[in-house]
């Protein structure tokens, strides 16, 4: 039993984790904590600059859902031995533990610079499409020019291979993800710097970290949200008012992992750099706090659904009623001519 307990509990863990990377979606991180969203894909490659003698192995992982680069890794050696000895069909998590174990060997040459060069390359040269559709031949052809302008020398050879994963597994295995969009540090800078958000957060018991649900299709924009609104949110945060909310509201699925609540907008705080910082009560004198950019559309919790017209039921429950109501009236009429 204890071991059931420990394993759903790793479990809800491995989903708050994946939050962070499918934007709240709690189905979609149930899903990737199982292994069934892979928004990854891993491109490996080894390769010899012949002239120079360098060789070197590095893996860029392209979250290709979102288009962004989540990390590149990569490690060089003044020796031809990283292209003979690595096999490149290993899987990745093998490959990234060799790249971390060869980086502290002492003859190894400064990848951080290679390491830029390419992410920016990446970027210039626009790779997403050949990562994406698995184009091996013309993404090898595009690296290999890549590393040759690198290393300002002649023939390079690589080889490159897919596989696919997901960003739990990135983190799982310690690799460091960039996610874009405002960095928590600019947040706050911003937030300190902003009268109109001390003045709310002062007026609040407690301020918590939180999520909003986005729904894409159904859901209100974030630019249209007014005070009142009622929308769901995520709690984020590991402190302790946190933990009470989500116990009184008994917010827990059957793995333990943390359902959204609803939260009733106070304010919205919109910023000149770029997004909005909302404040909704999830309980009385508790703020929940939500950093979220632009053009999203946030979750109702109870959306306006379209009305349903049917006149004529309502005309035939009319005539009914009126029909009953006429033949009571005929029947007392009748009673009390019998009577007089």
């Amino acid at each position: 039993m204890a071991e059931q307990f420990d394993s759903l509990s790793e479990k809800a863990k491995q989903v708050d984790i994946a939050m962070k990377y499918t934007r709240g979606d709690i189905v979609k991180a149930k899903e990737m904590a199982a292994g069934q969203y892979l928004d990854i894909i891993a491109v490996k490659c080894k390769f010899l600059v012949e002239e120079k003698g360098i060789s070197g192995i590095f893996i860029a992982f392209f979250n290709y859902l979102e288009e962004y680069i989540a990390n590149v890794s990569a490690v060089i050696s003044p020796r031809p031995i990283l292209f003979e000895k690595t096999r490149i069909f290993d899987d990745w998590k093998l490959i990234y533990k060799d790249i971390i174990a060869i980086r502290e060997e002492p003859d190894v040459i400064d990848s951080q610079n290679f390491t830029y060069f390419l992410i920016d390359s990446f970027v210039s040269f626009d790779v997403f499409p050949d990562v994406h559709e698995h184009n091996l031949d013309t993404l090898t052809s595009t690296v290999r020019e890549i590393i040759s302008r690198s290393f300002n020398a002649g023939p390079v050879k690589c080889q490159l291979e897919f596989d696919n994963a997901d960003s739990l597994s990135l983190e799982l295995a310690g690799v460091p993800i960039d996610i874009p969009g405002p960095d928590k540090k600019d947040i706050a800078e911003i937030v300190a710097e902003d009268d109109r958000v001390t003045a709310i957060e002062k007026e609040a018991r407690y301020v918590i970290e939180a999520k909003a649900m986005l729904a894409p299709v159904r859901g209100k924009n974030v630019s249209d949200l007014m005070p009142g609104d009622r929308i769901k949110v995520l709690l984020t945060g590991s402190d302790v008012v946190s933990d009470k909310v989500l116990k009184l509201l008994n917010a827990y699925d059957a793995n333990g992992s943390r359902m959204p609540i609803t939260g009733r907008i106070k304010a919205k705080v919109p910023f000149e750099k770029g997004g909005y910082m909302i404040y909704a009560f999830v309980a009385k004198g508790v703020l929940a706090k939500i950093f979220e950019e632009e053009n999203v559309k946030i979750l109702l919790d109870s959306p306006q659904e379209e009305p349903v017209k049917d006149s004529g039921i309502f005309d035939r429950r009319i005539i009914i009623v009126m029909a009953v109501i006429v033949g009571l009236i005929l029947l007392s009429g009748i009673i009390l001519l019998q009577i007089l």
